[in-house]
């Protein structure tokens, strides 16, 4: 997809990282000086670039291995983050073994390009309308982009213990003077859910926007249910799950493969609400190389349409070339543009389906999660087939497992397991990779929570680590 850029939109990229105030803030005036000009800002591909196209997130949550790499190379270096991650070793030093982030100084980036918006837009030439629209945008787009920082650097949000819980810095405005101190978890939630108030998502597109660099109303209702799920205030979020149901609807239908004989998903889908894509530029969030462990594969049924039609010159999961666990999987397929970091209507399915069982709703609840696997597997036998029988627990279990694979390659599933291990769900995961061990991750390991980067805390010292 091609991005648009203006020449005063280049004036933007010329602004360089004020070690000292965190973030990425503008040397001097810039020459965006209409709201036709500041939307050029939001007329573009997000892409957070994951170091090493890596997706230690899945790593952790024992759902993924690194591209075309072994278990030699996990376990070759004991003082390497990909040993941390692998062995679950919280003795090495991870703050000292990151100088820089690449997703880190994405987010901050992009926040910066909003807070331009947001700060110009009203003193803008143009029309009205326009304006209101893009200021909307830019607030709920600040809000995603925090609310998957705070979630990658900083503990679970927990009521009752948010207010002296280390968050992150909230950077809502350009000022170059001003030292971006980070805040607390309450602090930063509290900011979250004013950037996509019910006042300001009144003036986004009140529909769905198919263009992918933009987003409507869809997006901006699931931004809100997202956090509110985060916050496990989870009749609020359903709220605001239904909501967005109620704009877009549309889940991905993989029973073409059938006819295809391929899977393709491009970042035009319908289902999607907003994307964000992530690795290098020439992976764009592609599935092809991912390989999975054990425990995800034996979750893909034998009648899912992309593992039983796929035949596109090879099998959709087929057996990787590194030295790897039995029963891991490589995917072979490239033509499947995966939204790693945003939104789309299935995300809201399950959050939905979560939130109804919680309420005691077992058979709503997986109702919600049938919707999605009905599109996924021939010849589908419900969930709610078997509602009646189920605990809130069993019911619970049917649903993780499902979202499992559906999420795989995404930050959903950090999400849901940081989540789930601070309540009754918490689960200590085991990794086994044979010759080289037996390891687990306990639900309050200090490696739930990624460090700052070095190139950001020796110049601000508010940034204390977060675990």
């Amino acid at each position: 997809m091609k991005k648009i850029l203006t020449l005063a939109t280049a004036a933007l990229l010329t602004f360089a990282s004020c070690d000292s105030k965190l973030d990425i803030v503008p040397l001097g005036m810039t020459t965006l000086e209409t709201v036709d000009d500041l939307e050029t800002l939001l007329n573009q591909e997000p892409m957070l670039y994951l170091d090493d196209n890596v997706m230690s997130y899945e790593i952790l949550c024992n759902n993924m291995y690194l591209q075309w790499e072994g278990l030699p190379d996990y376990f070759g270096n004991h003082y390497s983050l990909t040993y941390a991650w692998f062995a679950y070793d919280e003795t090495v030093d991870r703050a000292d073994l990151t100088a820089e982030d690449g997703v880190y100084s994405s987010l901050y980036e992009s926040i910066n390009y909003m807070n331009v918006i947001i700060s110009k837009a009203p003193g803008a030439s143009g029309d009205d309308a326009k304006r209101k629209q893009i200021i909307a945008e830019a607030k709920v787009l600040r809000a995603w982009y925090h609310f998957l920082l705070v979630n990658m650097y900083a503990k679970q949000y927990d009521d009752a213990t948010a207010a002296e819980t280390g968050g992150i810095p909230y950077v809502d405005n350009t000022d170059v003077s001003e030292q971006k101190t980070k805040l607390t978890l309450a602090q930063v939630y509290e900011k979250l859910l004013a950037d996509c108030s019910d006042e300001v998502l009144q003036d986004l597109v009140q529909g769905h926007v198919d263009d992918p660099c933009r987003f409507g109303l869809d997006f901006g209702y699931g931004v809100r249910a997202k956090v509110l799920f985060q916050m496990k205030h989870y009749d609020e979020a359903l709220r605001y799950a239904n909501l967005a149901l109620g704009v877009n609807s549309r889940i991905e239908d993989r029973s073409t493969v059938k006819t295809t004989g391929v899977w393709t998903l491009t970042e035009t889908a319908s289902n999607n609400y907003y994307v964000i894509v992530g690795g290098q530029a020439r992976s764009m969030g592609d599935y092809y190389g991912i390989t999975i462990t054990p425990e995800v594969a034996a979750l893909i049924d034998p009648n899912d349409y992309v593992m039983k039609y796929h035949n596109d010159g090879m099998p959709a999961w087929d057996t990787p070339y590194p030295e790897l666990p039995d029963g891991a999987l490589q995917c072979q397929v490239s033509d499947t543009k995966w939204n790693m970091f945003g939104i789309r209507s299935e995300t809201m399915y399950y959050l939905a389906g979560e939130c109804l069982i919680r309420n005691g709703k077992i058979a709503e609840g997986l109702s919600q999660i049938d919707r999605v696997r009905a599109n996924r597997i021939e010849n589908y036998t419900p969930y709610v087939n078997q509602a009646s029988g189920l605990t809130e627990q069993q019911a619970m279990k049917l649903l993780q497992d499902a979202k499992r694979l559906e999420f795989l390659n995404s930050f959903e599933n950090f999400c849901d397991r940081k989540r789930w291990n601070s309540e009754e769900y918490a689960e200590t995961l085991t990794r086994d990779c044979g010759e080289y061990g037996t390891f687990s991750i306990t639900p309050d390991s200090p490696l739930w929570v990624f460090p700052f980067p070095q190139n950001a805390v020796l110049h601000n010292e508010s940034l204390t680590q977060n675990y």
